[in-house]
Formats: structure tokens, C-alpha cells, sequence
């Protein structure tokens, strides 16, 4: 789950250990009602260098002339280090997470568009438009969307007399769902 915008207790920055003052070092940040547009570009560039704060963070954990030190206090940082930087990188990727619900209801709108040209009835019944996904993938959902929805009203639902005809009632139902697995 992901926080649109973020407040961070304490503007005196950190703390000795690291950590924000008056926030424990474990608990997620406070979700903000206010929301800020950003370019794509800048939040892509952001994402790219989170994963390379990640890739140096990785190499720093896993260098051979550190492991070998006693230093605790050297030891007890890098693990901090590390803890901030799977937060940063969870943070980064929630960043870039929307909801499905605004395409979905995009495609209502497609489908009352094709029921009225088409002389069919049918209602679209939507479920799970709060799940997020990562914005990419939503936008490249958008054109099978539109042809899974034209062939269902093309194909998979008959005019009101003849769904009577066959027993069925004379509005046909088409439903989108999204779930995490």
C-alpha cells in the first residue's frame, strides 16, 4: 500500500541514531491529505536513483575489506544505512504506484457508448478499483482493455430480445475485477 504524500516528524534532520526524532525507526511515514504533481521524468529519475542508492548501499554490505573489521558502531551504520534505504526504495516504487479505478471507469464509459450504438443493454459491474498498480502497467492495460470490452459487447452479448429468447435477462453484465495475488 502506498501514501500519496508523506510528513516527516522533526525538522531538525536526524537524530544520532539515525533515526527522525518523535517517530519511531520502524513506523511508516503519516500519509498527507494534500496531493503535488510531478513530472514523469523526475519521478523515473528518482526511481533510477534509488536503485542505484540500493546497488551501492548492496556493494557497500557485501565489501570483503569491510566485513572483515570489528567495529560495531561501523556495523550497527551500516545496517542503519541499509534500513534506510529499503524504506527510501519502498517509498520510491509506492511513488509510482494508481489506482485501476479511473481507467475502469473509462471503459464504463466505453461500454454505455457501444450499448447504445448497438441497440444491446448491458451494465459493466466494477470491482477492486482502489488496487493499485504501478502506473506503467496501468497505461499499457488501457488498449486490451478496449478490445476485451468491444468483443464482449460484439460477441458475448445479444440484443434484449433475443437474451429473452434464450432465458437470460435482457441486460447482459460484463465485469472488470483487480485483486493482488
Amino acid at each position: 500500500d502506498a501514501a500519496v504524500g508523506t510528513a516527516l516528524d522533526g525538522a531538525d534532520g536526524p537524530a544520532q541514531n539515525g533515526s527522525h526524532p518523535g517517530r519511531a525507526a520502524s513506523s511508516p511515514p503519516k500519509a498527507e491529505a494534500a496531493t503535488v504533481k510531478v513530472a514523469t521524468a523526475k519521478l523515473e529519475y528518482l526511481v533510477d536513483m534509488v536503485g542505484e542508492l540500493v546497488i551501492a548501499q548492496s556493494m557497500l554490505k557485501h565489501n570483503p575489506d569491510l566485513a572483515g573489521l570489528r567495529a560495531p558502531r561501523l556495523q550497527r551504520d551500516v545496517a542503519q544505512l541499509g534500513r534506510v534505504t529499503a524504506e527510501v526504495q519502498k517509498t520510491a516504487m509506492a511513488m509510482r504506484m494508481v489506482p485501476v479505478g479511473q481507467l475502469f471507469r473509462k471503459m464504463n464509459r466505453l461500454m454505455r457508448d457501444l450499448a447504445r450504438k448497438s441497440g444491446k443493454r448491458a451494465v459493466l459491474e466494477l470491482r477492486g478499483e482502489d488496487v493499485e498498480l504501478d502506473r506503467t502497467l496501468v497505461e499499457e492495460l488501457a488498449d486490451p482493455l478496449v478490445h476485451m470490452i468491444r468483443n464482449s459487447m460484439d460477441h458475448g452479448v445479444e440484443l434484449p430480445a433475443e437474451r429473452e429468447a434464450a432465458g437470460k435477462q435482457p441486460v447482459g453484465r460484463l465485469r472488470l475485477s483487480a485483486a493482488h495475488q
